[in-house]
């Protein structure tokens, strides 16, 4: 009987502690791409955070990729912190490819994460890209550990 109560109360402990996750979005914008360039570089980058964050145990969600002409002078003009905290999003990470009309493939990757209560930015980082080729899987594996050290920024308040 008494070691009937005791598994009880332990297994009563245990339920009460809430098990929470950080919730990202990822928000891929492809901008000044041309006619000849790869559409589907985007989904590699996307499905490549998408995947590490996944396995890091943070709930993810996507926004459709966000196709512009130009990179924008201020990221904030195409992000919607209300719509994202409607939505219960804690974290914005936004991969921003940058493309010259000249190449197929992005020159340089900018990265963005946002704080969505707070509306504040958390790390900024750009890098210049090699071409890419969609069937290598050698450049999706970068993708995926660049990915990879965005994870210690993605932390609860």
């Amino acid at each position: 009987m008494l070691k009937r109560i005791a598994i009880t109360v332990i297994i009563g402990i245990l339920l009460t502690f809430s098990v929470s996750a950080a919730t990202v979005s990822f928000y891929v914008i492809e901008a000044g791409m041309n006619d000849e360039a790869d559409s589907k570089i985007s989904g590699l980058w996307e499905t490549a955070f998408m995947d590490v964050f996944f396995d890091a145990g943070y709930i993810i969600s996507n926004a459709p990729v966000l196709r512009l002409n130009s990179s924008p002078s201020n990221i904030l003009q195409v992000l919607d912190f209300k719509e994202a905290g409607a939505c219960g999003i804690d974290f914005m990470l936004v991969v921003l490819l940058d493309y010259n009309k000249e190449f197929p493939s992005p020159e340089q990757a900018s990265f963005y994460i946002y704080k969505v209560k707070k509306q504040e930015k958390v790390v900024e980082r750009k890098i210049r890209l090699k071409p890419i080729k969609t069937s290598n899987r050698e450049d999706y594996n970068n993708m995926k550990s660049i990915a990879r050290g965005f994870i210690p920024y993605i932390i609860g308040d």
